[in-house]
């Protein structure tokens, strides 16, 4: 099991502190002693956007979630990062094209 502590917002939601619980194959959000829900960890689509900060698709809606150990997140959700871009994500692209190169 694995706990995390952040800050979730969308466009129709004030931010909240929350803590996102990952174990048996779900995802669980509570704000202190208020369980929002629980979704399946297949149903989630998770795309990291920046160094500290990931979209959370969740059953249609797109919550942005700013966890405190954004590495141990990105890891144990299996975070997506889009490498597409011309310039690449946070430089991530780069680094790993020179990588390649060395």
């Amino acid at each position: 099991m694995a706990l995390f502590r952040g800050r979730l917002k969308s466009p129709n939601r004030e931010p909240a502190t929350v803590t996102i619980q990952i174990a048996d194959g779900r995802l669980r959000i509570a704000s202190g002693r208020i369980k929002l829900g629980s979704w399946p960890l297949d149903e989630i689509h998770t795309e990291r956007l920046s160094i500290y900060r990931f979209a959370l698709n969740i059953s249609g809606e797109v919550f942005e979630f700013v966890p405190d150990d954004p590495n141990a997140f990105s890891d144990e959700i299996g975070a997506e990062i889009d490498l597409t871009a011309d310039r690449g994500r946070f430089g991530l692209k780069a680094r790993m094209e020179q990588a390649i190169r060395d």
